[in-house]
């Protein structure tokens, strides 16, 4: 199920067996229950209450042992070259989305707080990893 924006849903004409569409908004309106969540590049959208607003939705539609998987950016231990580069891209973020980067201990606390485990994180061969949390 692809849940999105009905402005969003709106303009797909996806016709498959294996999807589909629900209009909604995951501020206001109840997530449909599943096995498992993905979101792909929201979360450094948003500041922290913001996301802990979105994991909360996920949280109170997931069954205990629901797994939620977070794909996009996730920032390493910081040297300085790492802390100059965070500080451009947490400008460029907070300028467009309002949003930041985070490093997977900040991720962690967000998945922690929203009532999750506190997730782990894998890297992947390209620019993004993916953060790992369950319901309990």
């Amino acid at each position: 199920m692809l849940f999105d924006l009905p402005a969003v849903i709106d303009t797909l004409d996806i016709q498959h067996e294996r999807l589909t569409t629900r209009a909604g908004d995951f501020f206001v309106d109840p997530l449909p229950a599943a096995d498992a969540y993905l979101l792909m590049d929201v979360l450094h959208d948003w500041d922290d209450g913001r996301c802990v607003a979105i994991l909360g939705a996920i949280h109170r539609a997931a069954s205990p042992g629901a797994t939620v998987l977070v794909i996009e950016n996730v920032l390493g231990e910081e040297d300085e070259e790492e802390a100059t580069r965070r500080h451009t891209v947490d400008v460029v973020m907070l300028a467009v989305t309002g949003g930041r980067e985070r490093t997977a201990i900040e991720v962690g606390s967000l998945f922690n707080r929203a009532g999750f485990s506190n997730g782990t994180a894998t890297d992947t061969s390209g620019p993004v990893h993916i953060v790992e949390a369950r319901a309990m």
